[in-house]
């Protein structure tokens, strides 16, 4: 599968498509963003639930819990992957003028094979991402781990922060690139999977190909989403201070009544334009654009 290069400024373009996202169908865009939120949250808090259950049991760090705890991360993983992929093509039937539902984003439970390619390549993907990190952050800054450890005890011991580590400073710009080209691997490996049936091989190397052909793109969607991120951050600031304003002047239950929908909404709208702009950046990159290809037949076999 041919993968292409796109001009540096393509990535504003990716961003502006995801912005207007929802203007032909918000009902399908933004109900399968809240779904897929509903159906995440809903399991976690059932995961949670079980954690506590195992935990109550059994002995705190030891085997059993422990293995629970990967069960559990490795079900919502799971959920996620699946729910990813039926987003995408949820997106892709809006995009292309089909008819499309808010509850598409289940579709590819409706269908092992797919959804277990889709699983199988977010696992190797996390795995591969976690790995390349605990390799670099331990050669850049090797005391950063014991210096989480001790930042997350100091406050309950009442004991000072530390100091930051030698190289933290490198350690986190590193882990920002990683996140940075592990998001395009991912942006075009699902759209490879949910659109166009590829299996996880096919679709990890389509991915990383894709992605060290369009490093500028990204490097400035990387740009754009820090600004982004600074421009939220003062304003969820200045809406917190405005809370806690208008908490003395009415109640806290009135402001949160009002608080908590709103910024369930804000994180769908994050939702629609994150996966947005994977779904754009598959397009451009491994996509025929407006007129891409359709979806191939379903099988009943799972692809490596």
């Amino acid at each position: 599968m041919t993968t292409r290069a796109v001009g540096a400024t393509a990535s504003i373009d990716w961003l502006r498509r995801a912005l207007n996202l929802g203007r032909d169908n918000p009902k399908a865009i933004f109900g399968g963003a809240l779904l897929l939120l509903v159906a995440i949250i809903a399991l976690a808090v059932a995961m949670v639930v079980v954690l506590v259950a195992v935990g109550m049991g059994a002995k705190p760090g030891g085997a059993v819990a422990s293995g629970v705890s990967m069960l559990v991360g490795l079900v919502i993983t799971a959920l996620m992957a699946a729910l990813i992929a039926g987003y995408l093509r949820l997106v892709d039937a809006v995009e292309r003028g089909r008819t499309a539902r808010a509850g598409d984003v289940f579709s590819v439970l409706g269908e092992p094979p797919v959804a277990a390619r889709a699983v199988l390549f977010m696992v190797v993907l996390m795995l591969a991402q976690n790995l390349l990190l605990a390799l670099l952050i331990g050669l850049l800054a090797p005391d950063i781990g014991s210096w989480y450890l001790h930042s997350l005890q100091g406050p309950m011991a009442g004991a000072p922060a530390p100091a930051l580590p030698d190289g933290f400073s490198l350690a986190l710009l590193v882990m920002w690139v990683v996140g940075l080209l592990f998001y395009g691997v991912q942006a075009v490996g699902f759209g490879q999977i949910a659109l166009r049936g590829r299996g996880v091989g096919a679709a990890l190397a389509d991915g990383v190909r894709g992605t060290l052909r369009n490093l500028p793109a990204l490097l400035l969607l990387f740009v754009l989403a820090v600004l982004a991120a600074i421009a939220l951050a003062i304003v969820l600031v200045l809406a917190m201070l405005l809370a806690g304003v208008l908490a003395k002047l009415v109640g806290g239950w009135v402001v949160a009544a009002i608080a908590v929908p709103l910024y369930l909404a804000f994180v769908v709208g994050l939702m629609v334009v994150m996966f947005g702009v994977m779904y754009f950046a598959w397009r451009d990159i491994c996509g025929d654009g407006g007129n891409a290809q359709p979806l191939p037949a379903r099988e009943d076999r799972i692809e490596l």
